[in-house]
């Protein structure tokens, strides 16, 4: 990409040139206006006169200070921005899980792609064009939410001819060194980061950049300016990192201890229930178990002791013998 939007001072004097896409910014932060498809026009109030100031200050060529004056230059020109329709999910990844939507984000409406719904392993990518030897930066914004903090994991590569030849850039890794954002803001519903990774394309014409994600799901979009942020509270990664962990810990040993305590209760509680039937069951057999002893006894000893008085035979007495008789 070159500098091909020539830039004039508010008087239309040619004060040097530009890249497109820093043209366009410059119109639309309203520090320049469109004089026509290939020229732009600095406004007072946007840094004609603060470029001038520094053109006669200096004594320089209009070019060197024009170039020093519009540092983002460079950037603005090789930033790739991330956009949700240049980006597929990779069929590879069978777990994919991911869809493209249109959001309210910053108060704006912009496109963005919601990866891994429900925490399942997701990965999108997306081959763009590169010039040899030159630096880039790729700019997107992400939003998480997080299934498994412990295990969440998000990844960018950018590599050139094959995976593995180009550069990682750990965003979420537990026990790993992170990328860190430009910006990091707390949401209602997780976490919002704003990264810009640098890469240089040496002797590549193309490069692919693959999004990975796992164990959280995450919104991804357009990067916008610090300004449109500004309304959400500040975070330090690091440090959210490890309260939300802490809480995750406390909530666990809460739970577990809950668990334990309604556990005890209800052992108490069968053990006190067991020992009342128990004791019911007791006393309804026990004086069962007495009568029984007592009367049963006592009706066998009758049966066997005594007889009725009309069952007593007279004793028998015997007949005299015919010897006797004579």
């Amino acid at each position: 990409m070159t500098k091909n939007i020539l830039v004039t001072d508010e008087n239309g004097k040619v004060i040097g040139a530009t890249y497109p896409k820093r043209a366009k910014g410059l119109i639309k932060s309203g520090r320049a206006t469109e004089v026509d498809e290939g020229m732009i026009r600095l406004v007072s109030s946007g840094g004609a006169g603060a470029f001038s100031d520094a053109l006669n200050a200096s004594g320089q060529d209009p070019g060197v200070v024009f170039n020093h004056f519009i540092k983002e230059d460079m950037t603005m020109a090789n930033r790739i921005d991330f956009k949700a329709r240049g980006f597929k999910l990779v069929p590879e990844c069978e777990s994919n899980r991911g869809t493209r939507l249109v959001v309210t984000e910053a108060g704006e409406n912009v496109e963005c792609f919601e990866l891994a719904e429900g925490g399942v392993k997701t990965e999108i990518s997306h081959t763009e064009e590169l010039q040899k030897d030159t630096d880039y930066v790729f700019c997107f914004t992400i939003k998480s939410r997080y299934i498994r903090l412990d295990m969440a994991e998000c990844m960018v590569q950018v590599y050139f001819d094959e995976e593995g030849d180009g550069y990682t850039y750990p965003l979420d890794r537990d026990n790993k060194n992170r990328f860190k954002p430009t910006l990091c803001k707390k949401t209602e519903d997780g976490l919002l980061r704003v990264f810009e990774l640098p890469f240089n394309s040496g002797d590549a014409s193309k490069c692919t950049i693959r999004i990975s994600v796992s164990n959280m799901t995450a919104w991804v979009y357009p990067a916008k300016d610090a300004q449109a942020y500004e309304a959400l509270p500040d975070v330090d990664y690091e440090q959210w990192r490890q309260d939300a962990m802490h809480q995750v810990t406390r909530l666990v040993n809460d739970l577990g201890n809950s668990l334990g305590e309604t556990l005890n209760g209800i052992g108490e509680f069968v053990g006190g229930a067991g020992d009342r039937i128990i004791k019911t069951v007791n006393d309804v057999i026990r004086p069962t178990a007495k009568e029984d002893d007592i009367v049963e006894p006592e009706e066998a000893a009758d049966a066997e002791d005594i007889r009725p008085a009309d069952e007593t035979k007279p004793e028998e007495k015997a007949e005299p013998t015919e010897d006797k008789k004579e």
